[in-house]
């Protein structure tokens, strides 16, 4: 059961959805089922996740705190932005499903957050570099 509870909080952590406290329950949920668990998966499943709190704890921090993902690997916690550098390709348009961009060829094209599901599709077909921002 408390691992179980560990990947509920580390995935409310990655989906933006972190309640206050998250970090100091991970942790001593995860002190606890090291501790507390008589078979040896127990007794190391949680080693990652101190591990990682140990030597990475401002990424958590970034997370729950923040609602940011320093790694750009949570998509609910990214925010995509075109910039001036935007030479107006279309090829964002033509791979966001969503319908967020908009424009016209050769002008910067613009994006819509209320519709963007940060799936990333724009950044990864863009081939002008700076022209999206992940953030």
């Amino acid at each position: 059961m408390g691992t179980k509870r560990m990947l509920e909080i580390l995935t409310r952590a990655c989906e933006g959805k972190s309640r206050e406290g998250d970090i100091e329950r991970l942790e001593e949920l995860a002190e606890r089922v090291k501790n507390g668990s008589q078979c040896a998966l127990g007794q190391t499943a949680p080693n990652p996740v101190l591990t990682t709190l140990k030597y990475f704890r401002s990424e958590y921090e970034a997370h729950v705190n923040n609602l940011k993902c320093p790694a750009h690997k949570c998509g609910p916690l990214l925010t995509y932005q075109i910039t001036d550098a935007c030479v107006g390709c279309l090829l964002c348009i033509k791979a966001c499903s969503a319908g967020a961009i908009t424009g016209e060829r050769k002008h910067k094209h613009t994006l819509d957050q209320s519709k963007c599901t940060r799936c990333g599709q724009c950044y990864k077909v863009c081939n002008v570099e700076g022209a999206i921002s992940v953030d």
